[in-house]
């Protein structure tokens, strides 16, 4: 047996081989008695038993044509550039020649998104296939590569195998498949991302053998924080309060707000904090100080008895009193009077505060004091007065630096 095999040009031209038998042998004719001797000889030399065989499709016949391309001309057998044809048409043909005729069909490769077309006079895809050569080993197919490929042609889509390696969750993952994009790749290793993860290259983009894919898990988190809002001190004048006066008509109070933030992890760190809206849920309170404006007449005051005694009536004097030693006696009382009352014992402040030194009843009660101030005369109220210095000093009285005068 002689192989024969028969190539035509062409880029994406495959061709399959084919193979010639040529037997050697007498024929009988049934016409022979009707012929000579030497007639005979002749017919049995010219006729001869041929098989053809068009796309794997054999059948048998006797010819009298001399070369392979009269007996295609004579079966109307029609090849053309690409199409493969064993032995060769000018070949001349014996008795017993078999001839084989391929067709070449289109085949449309659509390659990892790339299509090419190929004319092969493969039967099979997977003949075809493997006749492209070794690129398709281990390639996914749309289509079963024991499919036939008709005159017509046949188009396949194909996934070539590639070696990758996924980095994610502090793990390495390789993988070796038919893949086409990065998503590809993510899927077969079963490795699920969300919108906000970061995938490197892109899912779109396509791999390529040792192609390193890094995938990036990102939380996004929003939170809300109250934010204290202080307040303000407002002071406004009155004349209600004597000059160097002060009084709190209103008490501050501090306001709030939220403010919604966005913080974005990556792998667990924290990268970015974004602000993302504030709104004021409380507004601050000011703080509203009235300060005195009235000025205190200048009054000439005498001083009253000892300690303890009662001089009844309404007397100005804050002069005497009992004294209690130490040299507090001898500090200027009147002076501390006259700024705290104008020298008034029975002065009384709206906000609590009543006679020579201004007492509150609690301090007053807590020197010792009976009553209201303003109900003991102005000696008692200097005694008082006197007992407080000595146990806690001028800073009880605003105007208490007067009594160094």
């Amino acid at each position: 047996m002689r192989a024969v095999c028969v190539s035509v040009p062409g880029k994406h031209d495959h061709r399959s081989t084919v193979h010639k038998k040529v037997l050697i042998g007498a024929i009988g004719i049934g016409v022979v008695g009707a012929l000579g001797i030497g007639g005979t000889t002749a017919y049995a030399s010219l006729n001869k038993s041929v098989t053809v065989s068009v796309d794997g499709k054999a059948h048998n016949l006797h010819t009298f044509d001399s070369t392979v391309g009269d007996v295609l001309a004579s079966q109307k057998i029609k090849v053309g550039p690409r199409d493969v044809v064993a032995p060769a048409r000018t070949a001349k043909i014996t008795d017993g020649t078999r001839i084989a005729v391929r067709y070449a069909r289109p085949l449309t490769l659509n390659v990892d998104g790339s299509k090419q077309t190929h004319w092969v006079t493969a039967m099979s895809l997977g003949e075809a296939l493997n006749n492209l050569g070794g690129r398709f080993a281990g390639a996914h197919t749309s289509a079963s590569r024991s499919v036939g490929i008709e005159r017509k042609g046949l188009t396949v889509d194909i996934l070539t195998r590639k070696s990758v390696v996924i980095s994610h969750d502090g793990k390495k993952t390789p993988l070796d498949e038919p893949l086409r994009t990065v998503s590809d790749a993510l899927a077969k290793a079963r490795v699920k991302v969300d919108a906000d993860d970061r995938v490197k290259p892109s899912l779109s983009t396509e791999v390529k053998d040792g192609t390193a894919i890094t995938v990036n898990r990102v939380d996004v988190r929003k939170s809300t924080r109250k934010v204290a809002l202080s307040y303000n001190t407002v002071h406004r004048k009155t004349s209600s309060l004597y000059k160097g006066h002060s009084k709190v008509d209103r008490v501050g109070h501090q306001g709030e707000k939220a403010q919604i933030f966005r913080t974005t992890y990556v792998d667990g760190k924290k990268v970015k904090t974004q602000l993302l809206s504030q709104k004021v849920v409380r507004r601050p309170v000011d703080k509203i100080v009235l300060d005195g404006t009235k000025v205190r007449k200048t009054t000439t005051s005498s001083s009253g008895g000892g300690g303890g005694s009662s001089s009844g009536g309404g007397g100005s004097s804050s002069g005497g009193g009992g004294n209690v030693g130490g040299g507090v006696d001898s500090l200027n009382w009147a002076a501390l009077a006259q700024c705290e009352s104008s020298g008034n014992p029975r002065a009384v402040n709206p906000s609590g505060y009543y006679g020579l030194y201004q007492f509150s009843l609690s301090t007053w009660h807590s020197v010792g004091g009976s009553g209201n101030p303003i109900d003991n005369s102005s000696a008692e109220q200097t005694y008082r007065a006197k007992l407080l210095y000595k146990r806690d000093g001028a800073g009880q009285w605003s105007c208490g630096s007067h009594l160094y005068d």
